[in-house]
């Protein structure tokens, strides 16, 4: 980031398998490296020591910690973390293992801030002190059952797919007990308090497993044509979307 440039800091909200990441990356893409960064809230996720939870099989684990409410993350670190960001500072991002639920002890990431600084996650919005941060505040409304298909299919696709391996029974049972409540709890309420509300209905986001450029495009033009409008990025600078 020069100098001169101030850190315009965007939050992406939504529940579980709702596009906030697609909508992250696609912001990334048009932007280039150079204009924007991306954190990821689900790198925060307590330790197993954090959670008193050592020594335990991933399925025990799965039914005893709720992943999906604020509880389960170390907030503290994502609030200093965000902050630093919002300063012009350079942070160390934790490393989180979603197959072992477990941070990777002693590995980080270094996240440099940009100009166009986002943060993503289930609860981006629900902690006051982080949401006050932010510059533009979205939210990714989609419907329960289809946030469920993605759910599936990504949490029981194999590790060496990007998926986590589990099964079928695995990623419904944590759905109905934990997923579903707290969204409707936590995530959900605070659709009401962002400044864009981006509704994705997935019958061309999610027509195959992969999101197709029509339907990523109709998710970023409202973040795009906020960024140019409010002079923050300038229309030449965005680079096309890559075709399907």
């Amino acid at each position: 980031m020069h100098p001169e440039e101030n850190v315009c800091l965007i939050a992406i909200s939504g529940g579980s398998g709702s596009g906030k990441s697609t909508l992250a990356d696609a912001i990334r893409t048009v932007l280039g490296p150079d204009v924007c960064v991306v954190l990821g809230e689900d790198n925060y996720y307590k330790s197993r020591k954090e959670n008193g939870i050592e020594g335990l099989s991933p399925p025990e684990i799965e039914s005893i910690i709720n992943f999906d409410h604020v509880s389960s993350k170390n907030m503290d670190m994502m609030r200093a973390d965000i902050a630093a960001l919002k300063r012009g500072e350079t942070i160390k991002q934790p490393v989180y293992d979603f197959a072992d639920h477990d941070r990777v002890e002693g590995e980080y990431e270094v996240i440099e801030p940009r100009r166009v600084t986002i943060v993503e996650g289930i609860h981006v919005l629900s902690d006051e002190d982080i949401a006050k941060e932010f510059d533009l505040k979205v939210y990714v409304d989609t419907p329960d059952d289809l946030r469920l298909a993605r759910r599936i299919l990504r949490d029981t696709a194999p590790e060496d797919q990007g998926g986590r391996g589990r099964s079928v029974e695995r990623v419904i049972s944590q759905y109905l007990h934990f997923v579903r409540p707290s969204h409707h709890l936590v995530t959900a309420p605070h659709k009401y308090s962002a400044d864009l509300v981006i509704a994705d209905e997935g019958l061309l986001a999610f027509s195959t497993s992969i999101p197709t450029r029509r339907a990523v495009m109709r998710m970023l033009a409202p973040v795009q044509n906020w960024l140019e409008d409010h002079g923050i990025v300038k229309p030449s600078e965005f680079h096309a979307y890559p075709d399907d």
